[in-house]
């Protein structure tokens, strides 16, 4: 008994938590696509997708970010407030998320990765992806980094997905120029072409354009290269955040003054740049709720997984 009485009251806290405290959620994804790799943790699937809509409308508020950041400059955050980010900006979020942001009228931001835009280039951890973990033949290969030679087994889906979390961490924190070359060695030692997948490219320039034509969507910078900033210097730090926001601005012909920090990464001297470039705010990938005390460059994110509505429902209130 003393333990359903318990559980009883954390549902009251919660409830009464939720209705009455001023407080808000940004909740973040990147992919809405049914993709059928061993690596399809960063999409959501678009049926299910439309469950977190149907949630977000019924039990929430959705805003813009826009909105959230001028509540929190201004001290009157909103009850049961929520707002949708993406980040990246794969073309599936203008072919899968827009008509259903429209279908549901839920507004959202999408935080842009530019030097991808146009291209039919795989980002890095897409291309390592398909290198390592679809070949088909058991193999060995040997990569050298910074003049250290490196050698992995892929005889086993197990060693294959040792190989790729290794690599992955060795070439997140690499400048761009370094990133190529060590998938150029890749792509020679598994005897294979960058032979990209449309289905993992970003969006064009003219879909960029589109998907925030009519207000619903926000577009945000999120680098030029998805850099890990604090891993770089200073000046490379300041070049891939204000670059990411000239080719933007340029693209869409108005300001843009919501940022994004890649992999959630980010120190004090990455936050300054991002302050002294002129944007207004920027999202981490800190899991919490937006309160009235909240640093407006370092907001914190729930990232959205693929679940049905009940489960997306329940880990909202959680929070």
């Amino acid at each position: 008994m003393r333990l359903r009485g318990l559980s009883r009251l954390r549902k009251i806290v919660r409830w009464l938590r939720y209705n009455f405290a001023h407080r808000a959620i940004i909740v973040y994804y990147h992919r809405i696509a049914n993709l059928s790799q061993m690596m399809n943790h960063l999409s959501v699937n678009p049926e299910k997708f439309a469950e977190h809509l149907d949630v977000l409308t019924k039990y929430f508020i959705p805003i813009k970010l826009s909105d959230l950041i001028n509540h929190i400059y201004n001290g009157t955050l909103l009850r049961k407030a929520v707002v949708v980010t993406f980040d990246d900006g794969y073309a599936d979020n203008f072919w899968n998320a827009y008509p259903l942001l429209r279908r549901f009228g839920v507004p959202a931001t999408i935080f842009v990765t530019t030097g991808l835009i146009g291209t039919n280039q795989e980002a890095y951890w897409d291309e390592l992806e398909r290198l390592l973990l679809q070949s088909e033949f058991p193999i060995e290969i040997s990569i050298t980094f910074d003049s250290h030679i490196r050698h992995w087994k892929l005889t086993t889906p197990e060693e294959r997905m040792r190989a790729y979390l290794e690599i992955w961490n060795i070439l997140t924190p690499m400048p761009q120029e370094k990133r190529e070359l060590i998938l150029a060695q890749l792509r020679s030692a598994l005897k294979t072409k960058s032979d990209s997948r449309p289905e993992y490219r970003f969006m064009s320039v003219n879909e960029l354009i589109e998907i925030s034509r009519d207000g619903l969507v926000e577009i945000g910078a999120h680098t030029v290269n998805h850099a890990d900033l604090p891993a770089l210097s200073p000046k490379l730090q300041r070049w891939e955040i204000a670059m990411s926001k000239q080719h933007l601005e340029e693209w869409l012909g108005r300001p843009v003054d919501l940022f994004a920090y890649p992999y959630g990464h980010v120190n004090d001297v990455t936050r300054q740049i991002v302050i002294e470039t002129g944007f207004k705010a920027a999202c981490s990938t800190i899991h919490g709720a937006v309160t009235h005390k909240s640093d407006p460059f370092l907001l914190p994110r729930v990232r959205a997984g693929d679940w049905d509505g009940e489960r997306f429902l329940r880990r909202l209130l959680e929070v």
